[in-house]
């Protein structure tokens, strides 16, 4: 496994088709870069809906999200990936694309769909 590309929706949004101008925000991260969901859901601001991959599933209230993403996206512990061609550093995460205005006009209570897809 590679990792992962998260991308996050409003959840009025997430059974439409999905121009990428809808995304609040989206990032490609490492195979333990989901971790932080994890410990997010104990605190039940966060539920893992489940998958297989393709992709798993699960909701995050907004403020929540503000919070985690206010400084930056979450440091992971995820391994050094070297294929034929391209070489994931420890700790992986790719570059945040966060539309600021569509988090700021959510409520802080409203639920959000995070979508993260299998890089393999």
């Amino acid at each position: 496994m590679l990792g992962f590309e998260v991308m996050i929706w409003r959840e009025t949004e997430a059974n439409m088709p999905k121009p990428w101008e809808w995304c609040v925000a989206r990032w490609l991260t490492g195979t333990n870069g989901l971790a932080w969901l994890d410990d997010w859901a104990a605190t039940g601001q966060v539920e893992n809906l489940g998958g297989n991959g393709y992709p798993l599933h699960f909701r995050i209230k907004a403020g929540t999200l503000a919070q985690v993403l206010a400084g930056g996206l979450p440091a992971n512990d995820s391994p050094l990936v070297i294929g034929d061609d391209y070489v994931l550093p420890r700790g992986f995460n790719g570059t945040l694309e966060l539309d600021t205005a569509k988090l700021q006009a959510c409520p802080e209570d409203e639920w959000l769909v995070v979508e993260a897809w299998d890089q393999s």
